[in-house]
């Protein structure tokens, strides 16, 4: 138990920006809290260093007769799951270089006192397959963190058995169950989930677009979500919205002609698409070759993406999305970001390969902040944890672990040969998430 010069001394520490909360764990449990230059905040501005330490392993123990000092964390086994094959290897290899990055950022960085060790898996766009992956790197490669898994029915999979082990997973996956109903302790997300995407459509929509709406989306997780989701985001902002209709194809589905003829047919002025992958590329170029971009406006989750965008061309133009990253922001330590992935990959960064740069990275700063691996250190660590990331400062919230991110609404334009995202609007990330008590998450 704390005594009440801990408490004075975490009183002291929270003037200087560590939570007193986190202060007082620290120094009641005997553990050595970790200076990053800023108590609380993880910045990091120095690159360049070997990222070398000549410590062991870390084996967990945070007991009160111990103090747990940087170099007792040695190196960190990562398992990063990523689709490389089946209908989200496109989305997937972006994710999987990002996280390639994240991992090169930690073990060059001088704000690290810990390398990883990373073992890259192909979830195969299976559940099964994603679940099996994520015991291979934790029961066989000694994983103490996994990372990945962008789709949502997969996603799903890998938390419902890291949450029964003793490592963390942090998610790029965008259901809502994740963070909600579903959730467990282990589970961290940084992506935007299914909520948060609804944030950067709806207002917009119903002011600029028009009233009368069209749902479409595969009847699988991220779909199911959304849909529930755009109902509770009407409701809470009171919005003069009329759905008029909705299709849900079967996942896998490749001829939507059934879907667009009905949307054709009905009175709508605005077709809300939360889609990805395969499925949002064959539904969009048969829509345009049917003439339903002139009929509707087009308004997605996805569309801005830098995959979707390369796949659709000129298909795009025109059309508008919730948008969660550009790599042209200006926010947090974005441009740092872009010019180590432009000087990689000679590409500049899509939102995919922003996501696995951040889930390597996140996990990375709740390690050092930490000063251990330990799972549950890490995780009591990382809550309401202040970062700098490419979209700013943001946190994991206590209540569910879900990164409270921006969002905004962008229009796909053309650019050259190509097509660019002009940002039209940005709704704040604590305006973006629900309420912790409408989550139904409890740990």
């Amino acid at each position: 138990m704390p005594t009440d010069e801990d408490a004075t001394a975490a009183d002291d520490a929270a003037a200087s920006g560590l939570s007193r909360r986190r202060a007082l764990q620290y120094m009641g449990g005997g553990a050595l809290a970790v200076s990053t230059g800023l108590a609380g905040c993880v910045q990091e501005t120095g690159d360049g260093g070997d990222g070398e330490s000549d410590g062991e392993s870390g084996d967990g123990d945070t007991d009160a007769d111990t103090e747990t000092t940087p170099a007792d964390i040695g190196t960190v086994n990562v398992g990063v799951l990523v689709p490389t094959s089946g209908p989200s290897a496109p989305l997937g290899g972006a994710q999987r270089q990002g996280a390639e990055l994240g991992v090169q950022y930690v073990n060059e960085s001088d704000a690290f006192d810990f390398e990883i060790e990373a073992v890259y898996e192909d979830t195969q766009t299976d559940p099964a397959t994603g679940r099996e992956k994520a015991r291979k790197v934790v029961e066989e490669d000694g994983a103490q963190l996994v990372v990945g898994a962008l789709e949502s029915s997969v996603s799903l999979a890998v938390a419902d058995y890291v949450g029964q082990q003793e490592a963390l997973y942090m998610s790029g996956a965008a259901t809502v169950a994740l963070t909600g109903e579903d959730c467990n302790a282990n589970t961290f997300r940084y992506e935007s989930n299914a909520a948060q995407h609804m944030a950067g459509l709806t207002e917009f929509a119903a002011e600029e677009l028009g009233t009368k709406w069209w749902f479409h989306s595969t009847d699988e997780a991220y779909g199911q979500s959304a849909r529930a989701q755009l109902d509770r985001r009407i409701e809470e902002q009171n919005l003069d919205v009329e759905l008029v209709g909705e299709t849900m194809p079967d996942q896998g589905t490749s001829d939507f002609g059934p879907q667009i003829s009905q949307i054709s047919n009905s009175d709508a002025e605005v077709l809300v698409i939360p889609e990805t992958g395969g499925a949002l590329i064959n539904f969009m170029n048969q829509a345009a070759s049917a003439g339903l971009k002139d009929e509707v406006e087009i308004i997605g989750t996805a569309l801005f993406a830098q995959v979707s965008r390369q796949a659709l061309g000129q298909t795009a133009v025109g059309t508008y999305s919730s948008t969660l990253y550009n790599h042209k922001l200006e926010s947090g330590d974005n441009q740092q970001f872009v010019e180590a992935y432009q000087s990689e990959y000679d590409t500049p960064p899509g939102n995919f390969a922003r996501v696995g740069y951040e889930l390597v990275r996140t996990a990375a700063k709740g390690i050092q902040e930490a000063g251990t691996a330990d799972h549950e250190t890490v995780r009591d660590t990382l809550e309401d944890l202040q970062m700098t990331t490419v979209l700013g400062e943001t946190s994991y919230r206590e209540c569910d672990h879900q990164s409270v991110n921006p969002v905004w609404t962008g229009e796909i334009v053309e650019a050259g040969e190509g097509t660019e995202v002009e940002l039209l609007n940005k709704v704040a990330g604590e305006d973006t998430v629900r309420p912790c008590e409408e989550t139904g998450c409890t740990f």
